[in-house]
């Protein structure tokens, strides 16, 4: 709490990888008194305008039970830790073939959806650049945010995150490709014809219904994304931009010099 403070940021985002992986071995309701305990101290402890975030996980490093393995557990949890506590929803956190956007437009109509660690998964918490693997999924996330704001009339509050391992791809690179996605399958939820939809819903219109996000998902939404880059001084390809720039052969080389100005060696 004291270091969200000195820093400025809002949320604190909580992941707790507590579990068993043995039967018998856990008092299961003790430890949900616990964490419902622990989270009210925390809350108590908020800055005026800072909220607490839950998140959750089926499994791992815990394969038994985890303490907050679903969104319903997080969301009670929240519920009980205070008013300025919401859920957090990772989209490698879930079992395969889990439909995460009806748990975020679930989450959306309770005012309870406080922000996403944003990844991609091929098997469970793969940790992988967004949109590697499931980029329509990640369309579909976004459409749910994007149709529940037109309804509303109001911006969902929402804290967009990204939590990825990059131990393959070079780290920036592989952020340049999430930020990258990230707009253009915000760009392609944004286009979606809302009214068309809500009409072709009410009329049980099954196929314009999903011809509609099926066609926004199809543009190619690039050309206008590297307009909305030049008209606010930025690269139109980040990417290029980076790569040309010599920024990473240039920490590189620093880097390695201050890690040899310090190394020790027994000889």
């Amino acid at each position: 709490m004291t270091i969200a403070r000195e820093i400025g940021s809002r949320d604190i985002s909580l992941w707790f990888a507590d579990g068993s992986n043995y039967p018998g071995t856990q008092n299961i309701r003790q430890r949900r008194a616990w964490f419902i305990e622990s989270l009210q101290a925390s809350h108590a402890a908020l800055a005026p305008g800072q909220r607490l975030l839950v998140e959750y996980k089926p499994f791992e490093p815990a394969f038994y039970h985890t303490d907050i393995a679903d969104w319903g557990m997080a969301l009670l949890l929240a519920r009980a830790a205070g008013p300025h506590a919401r859920v957090l929803v990772d989209t490698g956190h879930h079992y395969l073939a889990q439909n995460i956007e009806q748990i975020v437009a679930w989450l959306l109509a309770e005012d309870m959806l406080g922000g996403f660690h944003f990844n991609d998964r091929r098997y469970a918490d793969d940790d992988l650049t967004l949109g590697s693997i499931d980029p329509y999924q990640v369309f579909r996330i976004f459409h749910e945010i994007r149709l529940f704001e037109y309804e509303t009339g109001r911006r969902a509050d929402i804290a967009y995150m990204v939590d990825q391992s990059h131990n393959l791809k070079g780290k920036i690179e592989a952020m340049l490709q999430t930020v990258a996605t990230a707009q253009e399958l915000y760009a392609k939820a944004a286009i979606v014809d809302h009214a068309a939809l809500l009409d072709a819903q009410q009329h049980t219109d099954l196929v314009r219904a999903e011809s509609l996000l099926q066609d926004a998902f199809a543009t190619d939404v690039r050309p206008a994304i590297r307009e909305w880059r030049t008209s606010h001084g930025l690269p139109v390809d980040p990417m290029q931009a980076f790569r040309e720039s010599g920024y990473l052969e240039r920490i590189t080389a620093e880097r390695g010099a201050r890690t040899t100005s310090r190394a020790s060696s027994y000889a």
